[in-house]
């Protein structure tokens, strides 16, 4: 019983030492965007902290590409890699470079594969619809014109993210409210909702989505090691009366 209490008391402060790190790659990702707008850079900064701290997007994905992947390349490689296909084929050749692609398989029935394509951009940099959304929508077109690229079983969502966005973004997420995920930035989905696009704030991001998420989680979690150790403590002293 002790050997089971001072375990799960060992799990919890893992836990907590994993959050703390969570936490102050959020606290530097955010003095970068506000405090060096202008100096901090997609590749050279964003992305590469973003390579080694890809759960901001998700948990259990796998890092397929990253550093600007040429796109053509990327899915052959995913279609081999991933789809086991042997020598997969395009119906087009897609050109552009993606900053990160992430995948992950879901082991419920067949199998549900979920891809997730981001394309980052500097803080000082304004989001437009009629260039950097056209970007990421173009990719979306580029992906979905791949027949591997469109089983029932595949999920595709396209991230962009900056620090603001215009009025014309602003309006396709209003326009796409219905289908939920407003918070979330989500400006376009189809195929039955296998298929997003969302845009997100930086801020959304690292203070809402994950900084108050991982604060609670460490608050509670100190709160259960407590519980663990005194319990612990107790049945020591109980067994050397």
């Amino acid at each position: 019983l002790d050997i089971l209490k001072r375990t799960t008391f060992s799990n919890i402060i893992k836990t907590i030492k994993e959050i703390d790190h969570r936490l102050e790659v959020i606290d530097k990702l955010k003095f970068l965007i506000s405090e060096h707008e202008k100096e901090t850079l997609e590749v050279k900064h964003l992305q590469k902290i973003l390579d080694e701290n890809f759960w901001l997007f998700g948990e259990q994905f796998r890092l397929f590409s990253s550093t600007e992947g040429a796109l053509k390349n990327v899915l052959i490689k995913y279609a081999k890699e991933v789809l086991e296909i042997k020598d997969p084929e395009l119906e087009s050749s897609p050109n552009g470079e993606v900053d990160l692609f992430l995948t992950k398989t879901e082991s419920i029935g067949e199998g549900i594969q979920k891809n997730i394509i981001v394309e980052i951009k500097r803080a000082s940099k304004l989001l437009a619809e009629g260039k950097e959304y056209n970007q990421i929508n173009e990719y979306r077109k580029k992906i979905l014109e791949q027949n591997i690229c469109n089983g029932e079983n595949q999920y595709w969502e396209f991230y962009l993210i900056g620090k603001n966005y215009d009025k014309g973004i602003n309006e396709l997420i209003q326009n796409a409210k219905q289908h939920g995920e407003k918070d979330k930035g989500l400006s376009f989905s189809i195929n039955d909702g296998r298929v997003k696009i969302y845009v997100r704030k930086w801020s959304d991001i690292l203070e809402v989505e994950w900084g108050t998420k991982m604060k609670y989680l460490k608050e509670r979690l100190q709160i259960q090691a407590k519980k663990e150790k005194a319990t612990s403590q107790e049945i020591t002293e109980e067994l050397i009366k």
